[in-house]
């Protein structure tokens, strides 16, 4: 990401970001970081002198409030550190440099701990990361600076529990009424909504429901050594007056699903759930039941299920994959069925250049037979506008039919595999792969196809 440039006389200084916006996924326990990169840049119009260049990231915490009133008022204030890092890219020294007119870059890259509070900003605390880049001038000479803020969210696995289970309540209230109360997960994000589920059967004859009402309550709760402090507030109610004339009347007993709609982060209404040695945000959905007896006596039911509002939706992309023998069993493998599929244009012609498989050479095959480039001669040559791409195509399909009955490398090996591509781009890469009885490495899965020469 591009910051824009601080113009100051004689240069041009700033900090450039791969992402400002870090993401970490799975839990504090589960999460196995992130890697910070960037760049300091310079651009120097005239020879310019510079004692010093260095670039620093901190991350804090802080809680700050007051509580009491009068001469008893008293202040609760502390602040931890939660990462500290320098770069020096040109370290101070006796003598100055002297810098010509031209472009300078100093890259910079930091592995981030997995287990970082995300960023948040409250008024009685927060969790801020920020990076300032300072190049030192002389004596009388004005230094250039530049600074950068960068926010951590947190990305839930699609294996957490959170995500997967239903939460249900069940009791009999008063030997009155028996309920049931349940959501189909615990996990939620902002902007969305969120369907519960009250099935109620009345016990007491002529027990009546007047009314239901939800409330997302949100619980901030600051600490420091020697004290702490929780305070609440409701962030939505959803009620419904109507519910024993609307639900679906089952035998004795009432089903209805409630939709609540969560506030989405513009409104700024609502944190993140977030947990750290200073600042911790909870969030419950509040139920109370409003019940008529048959003399009118009004009585209500109370219940919470406890929630949590997640930085990123789970129904992102980035956090729904489809499960991998899924993905892997859902692309094609038969060569014959391909060459047919790609010969009628059912499937691109550039899919059959993909190999190291018998399915993508014989693709390979059919597409080079149909596009009218190659004509095969009576003596059995072949002939093209390219002769060395139609003789590697050729040799290709022979090497690979042949290697089905001897030992062949590896189709990974001299492969660069840090520069594997991500799960997400391999399955949507349209690359063929044979099955061989056995699901595959994620690393054979995930090489791009490779196209013949």
């Amino acid at each position: 990401m591009v910051h824009p440039i601080q113009l100051v006389q004689g240069a041009e200084f700033k900090i450039n970001l791969e992402s400002s916006h870090i993401i970490l996924h799975g839990s504090v326990e589960e999460s196995s970081g992130v890697m910070l990169r960037g760049s300091v840049v310079l651009e120097c119009h005239e020879t310019t002198k510079i004692r010093s260049i260095t670039l620093k990231l901190i991350g804090k915490v802080k809680v700050n409030w007051m509580e009491g009133t009068g001469s008893h008022q008293r202040l609760y204030k502390e602040e931890q550190t939660i990462v500290e890092h320098e770069w020096s890219f040109m370290p101070q020294g006796r003598k100055t440099y002297h810098l010509s007119e031209r472009h300078y870059q100093w890259d910079f890259e930091l592995p981030l701990p997995g287990d970082l509070p995300e960023t948040m900003h409250h008024d009685l605390g927060e969790v801020y990361y920020r990076l300032k880049a300072v190049a030192e001038r002389p004596t009388f000479s004005l230094n250039y600076s530049d600074k950068r803020s960068l926010k951590v969210s947190r990305l839930m696995l699609p294996t957490s529990m959170e995500l997967l289970q239903s939460v249900l309540i069940s009791n009999v209230w008063a030997d009155k009424l028996s309920y049931e109360i349940s959501v189909p997960s615990k996990c939620y994000t902002m902007g969305s909504l969120l369907p519960v589920t009250f099935d109620f059967m009345p016990i007491a004859p002529d027990l009546k429901i007047k009314s239901i009402a939800c409330a997302l309550k949100e619980y901030l709760t600051l600490s420091t050594p020697e004290h702490s402090k929780t305070e609440s507030r409701v962030v939505k109610v959803h009620r419904d007056n109507t519910y024993q004339e609307t639900a679906q009347h089952i035998g004795d007993s009432y089903h209805k699903t409630e939709l609540i709609s969560i506030p989405d982060e513009a409104s700024q209404s609502l944190m993140m759930d977030t947990a750290n040695d200073l600042i911790k945000v909870r969030h419950k959905l509040k139920f109370t039941v409003t019940l008529i007896n048959a003399d009118g006596h009004i009585s209500e039911l109370r219940a919470a299920i406890p929630i949590i509002i997640a930085a990123i939706s789970v129904e992102d992309d980035a956090n729904a994959l489809p499960a991998y023998e899924d993905a892997w069993r859902s692309m094609p493998y038969d060569p014959a069925t391909i060459s047919q599929l790609i010969a009628s244009g059912a499937l691109p012609p550039s899919l059959g250049v993909s190999i190291p498989n018998a399915a993508a050479s014989m693709a390979h095959t059919s597409f080079s037979s149909d596009d009218g480039d190659r004509v095969e001669n009576d003596n059995g040559s072949t002939n093209s506008e390219n002769n060395n791409t139609s003789t590697a195509s050729s040799t290709t399909a022979l090497n690979i039919e042949q290697a089905s009955d001897c030992d062949s490398p590896l189709p990974w090996q001299g492969i660069d595999l840090s520069r594997v591509p991500s799960y997400t781009t391999a399955v949507r890469s349209n690359r063929l792969y044979s099955f061989s009885g056995s699901l595959p490495t994620y690393e054979s899965v995930s090489i791009p196809g490779r196209t013949t020469r």
